[in-house]
Order: structure tokens, then sequence, then C-alpha cells
């Protein structure tokens, strides 16, 4: 689309600011004026009127209806349009795919899943994902003209400037997902980390942060990400944050990266899966919720195994808490969800590890799992990405 130029810098990028910002307050609202825009923004009436414009002329808003008032001129109500395009968001766990279609008014009009567990190479998981996204689309009745911004999030290393990922560690395979999806969309490709998605779409985009937080994401695999100075650190290679590779106990258990002793290997909703049906000599898996609802009744066993993998998660709270001192630590995961007084059993391992229990001592929440749709998160995400780079 022609609207889709990179701006990045002066008063290009603050045009573009702009623009996501009057987007956003425009889409929380069921109509409103420029007027209402220019003191909820605090921006001047010429800004708000340009940024509208440009808008408008994309198609993104409308002009409908007006506003009652008892004197002087009735103002033109602005609303976004939201059939007019649409954002195709994917999230790639370790062993599933999510697929949605969202419109411009945050509406989901087709959402599904598939398994991707058994995949060997880039080249499997692209030929599924295309599969996905022809389904999606025939199903919900949108051509690709139709579709302003793709967003795609998967666990594993992501490069986002050249939209490529590294999931299958051991073989270090770069997959080139936007490069792949350029070759179909003329649109903006967002290619991010799922945790960072999530992140930024509920800790960045939606609260006011004045200090800095660290994110435990704790499922199928282990992720995190870190706000620093306002900002989710990256590192020099997209490096950063590799919570799942943190060294718990030097020569320990397998890794799937081919290591031994990280911290996925204890915590994962799989390791401890796995260790609970190993100790139970079970000829079938018990759920992690279940586990913790058995320890939570008084079972030793199912008590005993979700301790120790909070221990091995203290050891590695512990250095983030001594390297950053962050003013807040987010979890998310079943065994925050389910287990009972879980945030202080690890606030207390953590207290017993560090040389002051005063760095504990902190903003502890518990994400919300009813509230994580990452595939809906990341095609949020990717609009607000195209808003800001484009030119319009």
């Amino acid at each position: 689309m022609e609207m889709l130029k990179i701006q990045k810098k002066g008063k290009a990028q603050i045009k573009s600011q702009n623009r996501v910002r009057v987007f956003r307050e425009i889409l929380k609202r069921n109509g409103i004026s420029r007027s209402q825009l220019e003191k909820l923004l605090s921006l001047s009436a010429p800004s708000v009127t340009r940024v509208v414009e440009d808008l408008i002329k994309a198609g993104l808003i409308c002009e409908e209806g007006t506003e009652q008032t008892f004197v002087g001129r009735r103002p033109i109500l602005l609303n976004v349009n939201k059939n007019a395009y649409y954002s195709i968001g994917i999230n790639m766990s370790r062993t599933k795919l999510y697929i949605c279609i969202t419109n411009l008014g945050d509406e989901t009009i087709y959402a599904d899943k598939t398994e991707i567990s058994g995949l060997k190479n880039g080249a499997e998981l692209l030929a599924v994902m295309d599969e996905c996204v022809d389904k999606a689309m025939k199903t919900a009745g949108i051509g690709e003209s139709q579709v302003l911004a793709v967003g795609v999030a998967s666990r594993g290393t992501v490069d986002r400037e050249q939209g490529s990922l590294m999931r299958y560690v051991q073989d270090q395979e770069e997959i080139r997902v936007k490069e792949h999806l350029k070759q179909r969309f003329d649109c903006h490709i967002l290619v991010e980390n799922n945790v960072a998605v999530d992140l930024k779409h509920e800790y960045m985009e939606r609260m006011e942060l004045n200090h800095d937080l660290v994110y435990i994401y704790v499922d199928e695999g282990v992720g995190g990400s870190i706000i620093c100075n306002g900002e989710v650190a990256s590192g020099e290679h997209n490096m950063a944050s590799k919570f799942a590779h943190m060294l718990v106990v030097p020569g320990g258990a397998l890794c799937n990266c081919g290591k031994r002793g990280h911290l996925e290997g204890y915590v994962s909703k799989l390791a401890i899966e796995a260790e609970y049906k190993l100790v139970k000599e079970l000829d079938h898996t018990v759920s992690l919720e279940e586990i913790c609802k058995k320890a939570n009744e008084g079972e030793e066993d199912a008590r005993q195994i979700l301790d120790q993998a909070l221990d091995k998660l203290a050891i590695a709270v512990t250095q983030l808490l001594l390297i950053l001192n962050p003013g807040t630590i987010v979890v998310y995961g079943d065994i925050f969800e389910f287990y009972d007084g879980v945030i202080e059993k690890l606030k207390d391992k953590v207290g017993r590890l560090v040389f002051s229990r005063q760095i504990a001592d902190i903003n502890w929440v518990i994400r919300d799992k009813s509230k994580v749709r990452i595939e809906n998160s990341v095609a949020r995400l990717a609009v607000e990405s195209a808003l800001a780079t484009s030119a319009v």
C-alpha cells in the first residue's frame, strides 16, 4: 500500500507517533470529536487535523454522526472504519500455531489453531503457516488487498529487523518469515518474540511504567522479556532475556538446546509433567494444572516436584534481581495460576538466596492467562507498527 513507507527521523517520526496515538484514542471510543482529541492528547488543532485527514484518506477512520450539544454547531464525530482493512495475527508456541484475523476495531472475525510439534525444519513450518493463512482468509472471506498488516509472534530468537526467527536451535536454522510473507502480501509485516509481544501489548502500550520490569513466561517452554528505561531490552544480537537458558544446575538436566542444566529443563510445563510421570511411574501424562491441584490437596510427591521447580526458578530470579533490581516482576503460567501460595513460596526462596531480602520486596504480578491472546496482540501491534512507519 502507498501509505506504508518508513519514516524514522524528525518531523516525520513525530507525525507517525501522533498518528498511532490518535488512532488508539479513536479506537477506544464510540465516536470522538477533533476537539476532544486535542484535549485528551494535548495536541494542537492543526496537528489533529493533519493526522485525521491522513487517516481518513487512508480509509482507516471515517466521519459519522454528530454529537448532541445545546449550543453552537454540532461537531463531527470520528470512528474507526472497522471493516476497511484487516490484520492477521500468528503465534507459534512450542507445539501449536495459533492464527486469527481481526478488523480495525479489534474484533476477531476468525480464530483457529493447529499442531506443529512434529515439524522438523523451517520449510515445514512455513508450509503449515501458509495452509493456515489460506484457510483463514478463505473462511473469513477477505482478499490480500484488504490485509493492512501481518504480525507473527514466535518463541525462540527473533531478528526484528530481518523478520526472521530461529526455532530449531540445534540446527541453527534461520527462518525468513518476513521475506516469505512479502512474496504474498504487499503490506506491513511485523515479526516479534511472543513474550515480548505480550509485554508490549499489555504493559507498555496500555500502562504507564515508571520503573524497570521483568516478565517471566513459564509454559510449554520458558521465555521472558525486560523493560529497562521504558524500552524492551533486545541485546546486541536480539539475544536478551533468554531466561530458558539461564544456568541453574551445572551439568544438570538436558535442555532442548543440547546443553545441560538450563532453567527450561526444570520449570517448563513439559518438564514438570514429565518429572511427575517419572516419579509416579505412570503410563500417561498428568497436566500441570492437575499436579498443582494434587499438591494443594496435600499430595507430597506433587508438592515436592513443584517446590523443586520453584527452587530452580528462585536461582534464576535471584540473578535477575541482583543484576537489574527491577520494580516489578510479572510471572505467567499454570504453576502461578493453580499452585496455592506460589508467589509467597517463590519470594521466600529468593529471600533465602539474596544478600538482602529488600531486593525481593518489590511488586509481584501474576499475569492472568485468560487475558493472554498473543495472536490477537501481535495482530494489533502489527497495525500500530504499520501506522507508526507509514508516510500518510
